[in-house]
This record gives C-alpha cells, sequence and structure tokens, in this order.
C-alpha cells in the first residue's frame, strides 16, 4: 500500500473517531434534557438515561484507537457523569425550595457543560494531533506527485523532440503522465474539500445548539443573581423594579431554550413558548383570582431574531396587565392572538379585560419604562401598534411584509 493510501486510511480513522465524539456529546445533550424533563414535570428517566449515557461513553470510547486525549477523556467523563449524577438528585431533593433549588439546577448546568468542555478539548485534540498531521501528510505526498508531474511533462517533450519517430513508447508516456496528473488533482481536491469540511453541518449545528444552551444557562444564573439579591430589598418599588428585571431575563433565557431544544435552529415553535412564558408570569407573579387564558397561536414556527422581540414585547404587555388590571377584581382574561407569517406580517392582538388605562395619552407619551420598551419591540419587529378602545386594555400589533420592508430599505 502506498504512502498516500495510508494516510488517506489515517485521514479517514480519525473523522470516525470525530463522528463518534460527536454522537457523544448528542447523548449528553439528551442527558441534559432528561434532567430538565425530570424536575419540571417530576418524571423519573433520569437513572435509566445515566445508564444509557455510561453505556454509549464506553461503547464511543472503547471503539477509539489510542490517541492522545482519549484516555483522559475516559477518566473525566466518569468523574463528570458522577458529579452530574449527584447533582440532580441535590435538585430533586431541593424542589421544595425554589431559591435552592434554582441555584442546583445552575450547578448542574455549569457540571453538564464542563462535560461538554471535555469532549470538545478531546475532538480539538484530534483535529490537531490527528487530521492536522495527516492532511501535512497528504500535503506532503501532493508536492511529490506535483514534482513528479514535472519531471515526467519534461521527459515526454525531450521524448516528443529526440525520439519522435518512437510513436508508441510517447504514447505510452503521455499515458502517464496523464494518470500523475488526474492523481495530482484527485489530490488537491480531496486536500481542498479536506480543509473546507473540517468542520461538517452537523457538528456545526451542533456548535449553534451550544452556543444558545450556554447562553441560556448565563441568563438563568443571572436571573438567580438578581433573584438573591432580592433577599436584601425591602422596599416595595425596589422589589417591583427587580422582579420585573428577573421576568425579562426569563423571556430572552426561554427563547435560547426552545432554540437548543428544536431540531431546525431557523424554526423555533412558538405554540411551546408562548405558553411556558405565560405560564412562568402566572408563576413569577403568584396570581390568585380566576385567572381565564384566551390563547389562540396560529403561527407554528419563528426565527431567532423575530421570537426574542415578540416575546419581550408580550412579556411586558402580560406583566402590566397582571400588575394593574385586575385590581379589586376576583376573575379575569388574558388575550393572546397570534396568526400571520414572518414573511407575510404578522399580526397580533394581547392584552386583558380589567380596568383599562384612565388617561390614553399615556399611551401616546409614555412615561414608564414598560410603554416605552413596548413601542421599542414594536419598532424592532418593523410593525404597528395600537390601543384599542373598549373595555380593558387591548393592544393590536400589525408587522410589515418582509417584501414591503425591503422596499422601504
Amino acid at each position: 500500500m502506498s504512502r498516500s493510501s495510508q494516510a488517506q486510511n489515517r485521514l479517514d480513522g480519525h473523522v470516525a473517531q470525530l463522528d463518534g465524539l460527536s454522537r457523544l456529546s448528542t447523548v449528553i445533550d439528551e442527558l441534559a434534557a432528561v434532567h430538565g424533563e425530570d424536575i419540571r414535570n417530576n418524571e423519573r428517566n433520569w437513572a435509566s438515561q445515566m445508564e444509557r449515557t455510561r453505556t454509549s461513553a464506553n461503547l464511543e470510547l472503547g471503539s477509539i484507537p489510542s490517541v492522545p486525549g482519549i484516555a483522559e477523556l475516559r477518566g473525566q467523563l466518569e468523574k463528570d457523569l458522577a458529579a452530574c449524577d449527584s447533582m440532580h438528585w441535590e435538585t430533586e431533593r431541593l424542589r421544595s425550595i425554589p431559591q435552592a433549588a434554582e441555584m442546583a439546577e445552575a450547578i448542574f448546568g455549569l457540571m453538564v457543560q464542563r462535560t461538554r468542555s471535555h469532549v470538545e478539548n478531546t475532538v480539538r485534540t484530534v483535529h490537531r494531533d490527528g487530521l492536522g498531521k495527516e492532511t501535512m501528510a497528504l500535503s506532503g505526498r501532493w508536492s511529490e506527485a506535483q514534482l513528479l508531474l514535472g519531471l515526467a511533462s519534461l521527459f515526454a517533450l525531450i521524448c516528443a523532440v529526440l525520439v519522435s519517430y518512437v510513436a508508441e513508447l510517447l504514447a505510452h508516456s503521455h499515458e502517464r503522465s496523464a494518470l500523475l496528473a488526474r492523481t495530482g488533482d484527485e489530490l488537491e481536491r480531496s486536500n481542498r474539500n479536506l480543509r473546507e469540511t473540517m468542520l461538517s453541518k452537523e457538528e456545526k449545528e451542533v456548535m449553534l445548539k451550544e452556543i444558545h444552551h450556554r447562553v441560556k444557562n448565563n441568563l438563568q444564573i443571572v436571573r438567580s443573581l438578581i433573584r438573591f439579591q432580592t433577599d436584601k430589598v425591602s422596599d416595595p418599588r425596589t422589589m417591583e423594579l427587580f422582579n420585573e428585571c428577573v421576568n425579562r431575563v426569563g423571556a430572552m433565557a426561554l427563547v435560547h431554550e426552545q432554540t437548543y431544544m428544536s431540531k431546525d435552529l431557523a424554526n423555533i415553535d412558538v405554540g411551546n413558548y408562548l405558553n411556558s412564558l405565560i405560564k412562568d408570569l402566572v408563576s413569577a407573579y403568584n396570581i390568585r383570582l380566576k385567572l381565564k387564558l384566551d390563547v389562540d397561536i396560529q403561527v407554528k414556527t419563528l426565527g431567532v431574531d423575530t421570537l426574542t422581540p415578540l416575546g419581550l414585547l408580550i412579556n411586558e404587555i402580560i406583566s402590566n396587565s397582571f400588575k394593574h388590571a385586575f385590581t379589586g377584581r376576583d376573575e379575569g382574561t388574558i388575550i393572546v392572538h397570534l396568526s400571520g407569517t414572518e414573511k407575510g406580517g404578522l399580526h397580533l392582538r394581547i392584552g386583558d379585560d380589567g380596568v383599562g388605562i384612565p388617561d390614553r395619552g399615556k399611551w401616546d407619551k409614555p412615561n414608564s419604562l414598560g410603554m416605552e420598551l413596548i413601542q421599542t419591540l414594536a419598532g424592532q419587529l418593523n410593525a404597528t401598534m395600537e390601543l384599542q378602545p373598549g373595555p380593558g386594555m387591548v393592544y393590536e400589533l400589525t408587522s410589515v411584509p418582509e417584501m414591503e420592508v425591503r422596499r422601504r430599505a
């Protein structure tokens, strides 16, 4: 077997190593997802998923040839999975203590992130010590092939001038030259494709999901730190401002959570996101009245650039309803109707059937951060927003179609 073939075989082996590590990273993501489902839904799937994760780790790492970093990863994964298992049960134990459970949840997220980092470090080691070296070896073979091609072409030219009468020998020389040229082109294409596809589509999606997951975890940590700070606050108005900040951070974190859990990063399930957002707000404001949710979501998916300002806008309006709309009442209705498409324009009708606003001039000239945020976020969505007449406080938002936005630009 030629040296080029040997280098290509070793290169294929390292690609298989990266595939195994990618599958292992996916299994770790599934373990983190099962942890979240168990905590949120009081399910009991953690133990079986942990066993599958350990089995998968042993299988994937056991099938990988001995390269730098693999042996260390095996030992480190055993420690990381044991730590994750311990924090999962600690979170279960602290479920009845929200603040402690939330801190335990944040620590669990850091441990999962550390586990992923160990796998990523090993991936970089395989890229550096495996793919990088083999790529350099193939480049060396290509230089040798270029030299041979040049020498063969020169030899063919000399033969054509000096021994033109030997037609058969010249034809044979041309065949060898063409073969070397094709071999050189194939090596060049393989080398170029290898450099261009060093990071596959699947790996890019995994990395994007990991980025959204880490952003979500960081926002959850920020949210927890703000809540801990409220323990030192006694002024009701200051406490209200802290809670509004917590809800806004939570609305952004929820977008990133839905993004990394979505199979298609460009299309996030709007219904799941808005239902989770409304449920979190009901819990945050400790609503005691008989609340009716008139929710009609006809938009299936949206991109993260649209869903983030839309979620913050809905968060502000529903928060205002919970704070002001139902004072002195035993029941009330929250309205959220969303229809249309991202390209053709969205139509949102949102509000409540509460006491309304005494002075509608405050809507045209807002004097609060909440009102300013609502109008600013509507502008980010390229939408017009109006306060509807009648009982309660109902807003109607209509965004400009994508083609119209481009025409105006």
